[in-house]
């Protein structure tokens, strides 16, 4: 299994900026500057689609790279854990040596969960929930529900372990097996096994990132809504904001541009088997393009195009618990760059790195896609990419 790792992924967020060879700051900004930051940071190998927008204006965009390394694929002689049929196989894909563009599609791994606290968000703008209510109003015999809120769950602060682990405790593997048998539309394996393991603190007491968290919020969303998570998506923000490539899961209608994963395991590019991502729905599981992803900033910038001016303050609002690469809000990190508002999330898992950053006083958005599961995580080249975007 080529898991991911590092920032706000399903892993842990990032930590210190490596030492990369990035242009000095007194290099002259532009397109070059741009291609040179990607290249020496990313082995032509593996595929990235990097997009950059002024004020809703493509200034950007270029592939590099390979979304698709073409045939023989080596991972079969990896064990496949996921028991999943590969993406190309279950969507009939061409395959061949091919460049991303800007309708390639990725997966997102943890950008998704800007969505899922979104559709909280939502509704509680219907007046159909309320981040304050506890756990316990939606799920009574949890341990503990009483003691935690849906604003905990969005800001990290519950104290819940992670369920997407397996092997190692807390191991969730039975789960998934029964997750399996179930035809993969129950969850009630997930939180019966969520609910044996003791909380790590107090909820409200500390930060710690869980994908957890935003597994019972899409839970909520369907118990609250009367309708499966991603149809919610769909009806509520991905076809009012003609977000035609993005859904929950792979995609169900004809697509041939789409990025294959790939880890390095000591001896290159390697293809790992794909991953469940219906088991991933809520804290990950969206597949999308770097345009559609632009329609979604736009959006969280101005009020009244999908949110009240209510919703995106709260969608906003940090958390108790700064860290020193931000705060956690409602799916998204709050920081500041240059002295600038910097709002962000990134993503890793399963051979994709993925970043979503919007610089909301700039009218500014990067956004990275990759399917390198083991290189760099994009967090770490926003902020020279920030500097040259500034002046395209």
């Amino acid at each position: 299994m080529l898991a991911g790792c590092g920032g706000g992924g399903t892993g842990t967020p990032p930590g210190p900026v490596p030492n990369t060879a990035a242009p000095s700051p007194s290099s002259s900004p532009g397109r070059t500057t741009i291609d040179s930051i990607v290249t020496q940071n990313y082995p032509e190998a593996f595929g990235v689609e990097l997009a950059i927008y002024a004020g809703g204006v493509l200034k950007y965009a270029h592939g590099y790279g390979l979304r698709d390394r073409g045939l023989p694929d080596i991972f079969p002689t990896m064990p496949n854990f996921w028991r999943t049929l590969p993406v190309d196989q279950a969507l009939n894909l061409p395959r061949g040596v091919l460049a991303p563009d800007q309708g390639t599609v990725f997966e997102l791994a943890s950008v998704s969960k800007e969505f899922t606290a979104a559709a909280i968000l939502l509704l509680q703008q219907d007046g159909k929930l309320s981040t304050n209510d506890l756990l316990s109003k939606y799920f009574p015999t949890f341990p503990n529900a009483g003691s935690i809120s849906l604003l905990q769950l969005i800001e990290h602060s519950s104290g819940l372990v992670d369920y997407n682990n397996f092997g190692t405790s807390p191991d969730f593997s039975a789960a998934y097996d029964a997750f399996l048998q179930n035809g993969q539309t129950d969850y009630q394996p997930l939180v019966d096994r969520l609910a044996q393991f003791p909380l790590q603190f107090a909820p409200g007491s500390a930060y710690s990132y869980s994908n957890s968290n935003y597994l019972l919020l899409a839970i909520i969303v369907t118990k609250v809504s009367g309708m499966p998570f991603g149809t919610f998506l769909q009806q509520r923000i991905f076809q009012p904001l003609g977000m035609t490539q993005t859904q929950q899961g792979y995609p169900s209608s004809v697509v041939t541009d789409f990025a294959l994963g790939y880890g390095d395991v000591g001896a290159g590019p390697r293809r790992g088997w794909q991953s469940n991502l219906q088991w991933l729905a809520g804290p990950g599981g969206l597949t999308s393009t770097v345009g559609d992803l632009e329609k979604w900033d736009r959006t969280v910038r101005q009020p009244g195009m999908l949110f009240g001016a209510q919703a995106l303050n709260a969608m906003f609002a940090p958390g108790p618990y700064p860290q020193s690469y931000g705060t956690y809000a409602a799916g998204w990190f709050v920081s500041t760059l240059e002295g600038r508002p910097y709002i962000w999330h990134d993503g890793a898992f399963e051979g994709f790195q993925t970043m979503n950053a919007t610089f909301p006083s700039d009218g500014i958005e990067i956004i990275i896609l990759t399917n390198d599961g083991t290189g760099l995580d994009p967090y770490y080249i926003v902020p020279q990419l920030y500097d040259i975007a500034k002046t395209l």
